[in-house]
């Protein structure tokens, strides 16, 4: 039996490895388009990583994961693991051979954020009671907290440049979209409505966020501009819309739908305002994040 795994996993890196190598070949010739997103495999939460260009795919791993994130080279995926009580960050290669935890705890760890500079991921956990944002190096070194507050602070969002974190937080009279700005640690209250405003996803360019808010009776998507404050729908529909995130262009928006009680990855595209399914190949997808 355990030589049947020590082949398994020999195997899985293998594959990998040559999932890689293929995709850096093609990258040379046809720039490629690369996702990572959860699907289910076996009954079990799985994180993918799929190059839409190609259509090459190879799994991560084999436990319970979620939220995966990139990091800014795109040779690191960095996720949540779950386990029975709780959840840690962990960060892996994308062939899955070289694994390491960022945290061991028995509270909850989760919707990692990979710093655009590459040297930090933010991510909420109440490892400490609350739910507070905390900060830490892609080598596990250097985890410290930078926003604790009694009320419950989660779903951080880097800038592009680096300096601020857009996050959602109930330390108001509901949940809505924060501002921290990490060298005064001054905090910004960006929007204000009795709706739960959540799942803040920080443009390319940094001069807009998109969110998830129930302000129109169902989670819709909808957008902040930093420069004005204002806030526009960008789709409103009967469906369960969340988890919106930018293409790397800034030319559309990808978000979770619930479609008969499993999600699927929309594509909405900002200057024609088309919208379309996105075919993926599995009937479970969520929490979709691109490679930049």
């Amino acid at each position: 039996m355990s030589r049947m795994l020590l082949l398994f996993t020999l195997l899985s890196i293998v594959i990998g490895l040559l999932f890689i190598g293929a995709r850096l070949a093609l990258n040379n010739v046809m720039p490629s388009t690369v996702v990572a997103y959860v699907a289910l495999r076996d009954g079990d939460p799985a994180v993918i990583i799929h190059d839409l260009t190609h259509d090459f795919k190879h799994r991560i791993l084999y436990n319970d994961f979620i939220d995966p994130t990139w990091s800014p080279d795109g040779k690191w995926v960095a996720f949540a693991e779950l386990f029975r009580y709780g959840s840690d960050i962990i960060v892996s290669d994308i062939t899955g051979s070289q694994v390491r935890n960022l945290t061991r705890s028995s509270a909850r760890a989760e919707t990692p954020v990979w710093s655009p500079d590459g040297t930090r991921i933010a991510f909420s956990s109440n490892r400490e009671g609350d739910n507070n944002i905390y900060l830490v190096r892609p080598d596990g070194e250097d985890l410290h907290v930078i926003i604790d507050h009694p009320a419950s602070d989660r779903e951080p969002t880097w800038s592009p440049d680096s300096t601020q974190l857009a996050f959602s937080s109930n330390r108001g009279d509901g949940w809505d979209i924060y501002l921290l700005d990490i060298a005064s640690g001054e905090v910004t209250q960006l929007t204000t409505h009795s709706a739960p405003d959540t799942m803040p996803a920080w443009s390319p360019d940094g001069t807009r966020i998109t969110f998830a808010s129930r302000r129109d009776g169902t989670s819709s998507i909808y957008m902040y501009t930093l420069a004005t404050g204002e806030i526009a729908p960008l789709v409103v529909t009967a469906h369960h819309d969340d988890e919106p995130a930018w293409t790397p262009d800034g030319n559309a928006i990808t978000f979770s739908r619930s479609v008969n009680t499993l999600p699927r990855i929309m594509h909405y595209d900002l200057t024609t305002g088309d919208l379309t399914p996105m075919d993926l190949g599995e009937t479970y997808t969520d929490s979709l994040v691109w490679l930049r």
